[in-house]
């Protein structure tokens, strides 16, 4: 079973490294498509489909945050020891360990694991991935001595996915979208998981390891180990179950986010070593994920 869920995931992946590395296909149209049009269509038509008692809904949000808050958390000490006097390393591990893939790895993994209503769960945590990469991340990216909440806050405007969680809810709330409407919706967010996982491949094509790949090892181990422990413990303390567990472990366990690097590319916080750790925990999800899959059959 585990590798009816992870094969056609990395296959996906696979071809999308293939066309990035030999037929040079740039990344950057790719990840604008699923940026502003793919991903809000993902993340609006889960949510105004949605079968997520609100109550779960708000589990998830919380789960999500107070995983995010413990990453990074434990990213501070290991920054400190691990780069001292490197303010540009610090900020990329505590980037690297903090978000992880939610999207890209974690919404199909969880669409072949559990089908739709994992999905419906991967879908909220996403959207509060989302508002955490832009106030948080952002504010990661750009510490120099102090927060800019002016940053944040208009980077938080200016990204397309807090618009499509208030207008699922405004179609929730209305009963419905017209008919050509939805199915138009319903394609768009179809579209997206398969892009997401290209995607992934294309950037992974584009990322060169070098004489950083010793700490961005240690980076990528950490993220996947440490985040997949914290999620289990959260798991238990916010005493979920079946699919609602399952999922929420899952998302947890993912290896490094691609934002993450492309926030450190975007304000110059060591990209090097955010890119290698991208790489490296990646590679190591495949062996981490089927660990995570199975301990979950097995503990039901």
């Amino acid at each position: 079973m585990i590798a009816d869920i992870l094969l056609p995931t990395f296959l996906l992946v696979g071809v999308g490294y293939l066309v990035g590395r030999f037929a040079r296909v740039p990344a950057q149209p790719l990840a604008q498509l699923a940026f502003w049009v793919l991903s809000p269509a993902l993340i609006f038509e889960s949510l105004r489909t949605a079968q997520l008692p609100a109550a779960h809904a708000v589990l998830v949000a919380a789960f999500t945050v107070a995983h995010y808050l413990g990453m990074f958390a434990l990213s501070i000490p290991v920054r400190r020891r691990w780069f001292p006097g490197d303010p540009g390393a610090q900020a990329a591990a505590s980037l690297v360990l903090t978000f992880g893939n939610c999207g890209n790895l974690g919404l199909p993994i969880l669409l072949f694991a559990y089908g739709q209503p994992g999905v419906d769960v991967g879908v909220v945590f996403l959207a509060t991935n989302t508002v955490l990469l832009t106030t948080l991340g952002v504010g990661l990216a750009t510490w120099e001595g102090s927060f800019r909440w002016r940053r944040v806050v208009l980077g938080l405007l200016r990204v397309p996915w807090p618009y499509a969680v208030a207008a699922a809810a405004v179609a929730r709330l209305a009963g419905g979208l017209p008919l050509p409407l939805a199915r138009a919706t319903g394609l768009l967010a179809e579209g997206a998981i398969p892009l997401f996982l290209v995607l992934l491949g294309v950037e992974l094509a584009h990322v060169r390891p070098t004489q950083v790949a010793g700490p961005a090892l240690a980076l990528g181990g950490l993220r996947l180990l440490g985040g997949g422990l914290l999620a289990w413990g959260l798991a238990w303390a916010f005493g979920t179950s079946g699919t609602l567990r399952a999922s929420l472990v899952v998302e947890g366990s993912m290896p490094t986010a691609v934002n993450s690097f492309l926030l450190a590319l975007q304000y110059d916080r060591r990209p090097d070593l955010a890119a290698s750790a991208l790489l490296l925990s990646t590679l190591l999800s495949v062996g981490t994920i089927s660990l995570t899959l199975f301990l979950l059959e097995v503990v039901g």
